[in-house]
């Protein structure tokens, strides 16, 4: 008898990607083990090709048309992959190690994406030490800049408080060496990339967590990673993680055993990941409820279940109003999770978003003949559609209700429509 259920198996999809289709879900359903289900997703052989589109890196107009072209390919690339896990993992960097269009091009943005996806999911020392000097978070936190004359200590701040090892794990002097460490790894604004300046870096004796030597910028992140801190970046790499894909708050038990598992691996991200999908804790019913999707999520889920591609559904008209543009997080502290989805405007734009859909769906005829089902047919057919493999009781009684209703009027013209309606806006589709 199999360890799962297949209620852990749709956890499970959501949670690694953007949500099971049938299919998808009976594939997995047929393993031997919960340890087997994990392997398949975690996966990665079938990742397709990824080739800068032409117009994402237009010259001639440099923001908007790009910006779009850039957001329409990362939401069709996350609806289409075989291997969500690798564009779920990459949206966890982007809010995690986040650069912004406020101070770079939309292609280098979609670059450092690219970046992110290629490694967010190997050696996360290769992982940091690429987006130290990937151009877009030179330009974001002024590295691009950094020179020994003048040091500027805005990413090294961020490096150890918001990307590897959290507030209270440095000192004030360790911010200021480790800028001097970074100084000379900056930007050629006219190359469009990294260059390291050997006149402008500060070869001074540094002295970083108590140790004195001539650091460098990859040294310093090297002994984050590999040396000293690696126990306390391991602990908020791992806390991190497990917020994202199971809940916020874990326990020390749980980071414990994660951090634990994570250095064992060299520092390898997916043996990470494998670690958390294994934990009981990330199959418990709570858990399961314990995330609210973000607007990406949300609309990406969307696509998979109406089958239609970004030009068609237009993310770059919805997903700021909702709450999360691509390529331009709120700022380096990325985004919140939760309570950050759920507000009034963002309520607003997921329904206007819900309107919208409705039709385009019901033009393509989407549902068409579900007016003539049995209520509880209707239901079941709109729910599968959308993934929602396990309903509340009052989600489906809802819908029922609104079927017979319909029927009862005699305008069974507007079900198919309106069920799309109310399946995007139920609380079921809209959790993690």
């Amino acid at each position: 008898m199999a360890d799962f259920t297949r209620a852990d198996v749709v956890h499970l999809l959501r949670r690694a990607g953007f949500g099971g289709k049938p299919a998808e879900i009976d594939a997995l359903v047929a393993l031997p083990s919960w340890a087997a289900v994990v392997d398949r997703v975690l996966d990665t052989s079938a990742t397709p090709a990824d080739t800068i589109p032409a117009a994402v890196d237009d010259d001639v107009d440099r923001y908007y048309p790009p910006w779009v072209a850039a957001v329409q390919y990362w939401l069709d690339r996350m609806a289409t992959t075989p291997t969500p896990i690798v564009e779920k993992m990459a949206l966890f960097w982007h809010g995690n190690l986040a650069s912004s269009t406020d101070a770079a091009l939309p292609r280098h943005l979609f670059r450092q994406i690219k970046t992110y996806r290629s490694l967010g999911l190997g050696d996360v020392h290769d992982l940091l030490q690429a987006m130290a000097i990937d151009p877009a978070m030179l330009q974001y936190l002024n590295n691009a800049s950094n020179v020994a004359a003048e040091p500027n200590e805005n990413f090294a701040r961020e490096l150890m408080e918001l990307f590897t090892l959290g507030n209270g794990a440095f000192t004030e002097q360790d911010v200021i060496e480790m800028a001097r460490a970074w100084t000379g790894y900056n930007y050629d604004r006219d190359g469009e990339q990294f260059i390291y300046r050997a006149n402008k870096h500060d070869t001074g004796s540094k002295t970083i967590f108590g140790i004195t030597r001539n650091w460098t910028g990859p040294e310093a992140l090297t002994e984050i990673v590999r040396g000293s801190r690696q126990a306390t970046c391991a602990r908020f790499l791992a806390t991190k993680i497990w917020s994202f894909f199971a809940y916020p708050g874990p326990s020390s038990t749980i980071v414990d055993a994660l951090a634990a598992a994570f250095t064992s691996s060299g520092m390898n991200v997916k043996a990470l990941l494998r670690a958390v999908f294994l934990r009981p804790e990330f199959r418990l019913a709570t858990t399961r409820t314990a995330l609210v999707r973000s607007p990406i999520e949300y609309f990406v889920a969307t696509m998979r279940a109406v089958g239609m591609d970004a030009a068609t559904l237009h993310p770059e008209w919805w997903l700021e109003p909702m709450g999360q543009a691509p390529y331009q997080p709120p700022n380096v502290s990325g985004w919140k999770q939760n309570a950050a989805w759920i507000s009034t405007s963002a309520q607003w734009a997921k329904g206007s978003f819900a309107g919208w859909v409705r039709w385009v769906a019901n033009d393509a005829g989407l549902l068409a003949g579900t007016g003539s089902l049995a209520p509880a047919a209707a239901a079941t057919a709109v729910l599968d559609r959308f993934g929602i493999d396990d309903p509340s009781p009052l989600t489906r009684k809802r819908i029922e209700e609104y079927v017979a209703r319909e029927q009862a009027a005699r305008r069974t013209w507007a079900i198919p429509p309106n069920l799309v309606t109310l399946a995007m806006l139920s609380p079921d589709f809209q959790l993690a």
